[in-house]
């Protein structure tokens, strides 16, 4: 067997495992607070979608807000986001607390409706990378 083929046949695995691993940024830890008017939203949930008009790609992060109005981000089902810039959005929406009988109850937003569009809310951040990133947002 000649040396370039020898080469190619051994560096070829090599090779392909290194492309497999391409495109997959570490994923950076993202946890903060969620205020409505100075007081923390006790459910919702918060959404980064990266901010293509800064040149930013990726999959979407999304958090749920606990009732103490902190949220982690998860990008599918593993904590975290990617580093860069991110639009945010807010949603958080409860039950009317009295209905007539008979008449369904349909949820109600907490929030002005801008917070649920990533390009009226207003919001934007940037996670940096190799560290955890402490972001809280106080909506008005």
């Amino acid at each position: 067997m000649n040396t370039a083929r020898w080469l190619g046949l051994t560096l070829l695995p090599a090779a392909l495992a290194l492309l497999a691993g391409c495109g997959r940024a570490p994923l950076t830890p993202v946890q903060g607070r969620v205020a409505y008017k100075g007081v923390a939203l006790q459910s919702g949930v918060i959404v980064f979608t990266p901010d293509t008009t800064r040149g930013e790609r990726g999959a979407i992060a999304v958090g749920r807000i606990r009732e103490d109005g902190t949220y982690t981000l998860y990008t599918g089902d593993t904590p975290g986001v990617s580093a860069g810039w991110y639009r945010v959005t807010v949603s958080a929406m409860a039950l009317p607390s009295s209905t007539p009988p008979g008449v369904p109850a349909y949820p109600q937003s907490l929030l002005p409706e801008k917070y649920r569009d990533p390009t009226q809310s207003m919001l934007a951040c940037e996670v940096k990378p190799s560290r955890t990133n402490y972001i809280d947002f106080n909506l008005d």
